[in-house]
């Protein structure tokens, strides 16, 4: 199934980094929605200069990056579950550990909406919280 297939292959660009070629399997006009809207820095819709934020915030503070595993794709014809398992140590070594739901919707064989399902409350601790060092 082609979902399936572009489904992987953006997982596989995702935990590579490879933010090129994850841009080329999506519309123009991609929806990326995280689950918390209201209640941290970056749930709710986003805005391309709000995703390269999130991705700079990543950056920086788990400099040795995320470590993604992905446990399941179920498809159909024009939407693709994935559950993933993401895993890293910030630069204080505070330890990130999440289970994700990210929901993909297709229009004309690429993907039109990525919506993400994630423990909100550990996210904003972690990546918009203070750093123990801050303290």
């Amino acid at each position: 199934m082609e979902t399936k297939k572009i489904a992987n292959q953006y997982f596989d660009a995702m935990a590579a980094g490879q933010f090129d070629e994850m841009n080329k399997l999506k519309t123009a006009d991609c929806t990326y929605w995280l689950s918390g809207e209201g209640s941290w820095p970056f749930g709710g819709y986003q805005s391309i200069e709000n995703q390269s934020k999130l991705w700079a915030t990543v950056a920086e503070r788990f400099p040795e990056g995320m470590k993604m595993t992905l446990k399941s794709i179920t498809a159909d014809e024009d939407r693709a579950a994935l559950y993933i398992h993401i895993r890293g140590t910030r630069s204080d070594g505070r330890i990130y550990e999440n289970n994700v739901i990210l929901l993909l919707t297709f229009k004309d064989g690429l993907i039109s909406g990525l919506y993400e399902y994630l423990d909100t409350i550990m996210v904003n601790e972690l990546f918009c919280g203070p750093m123990d060092d801050e303290r």
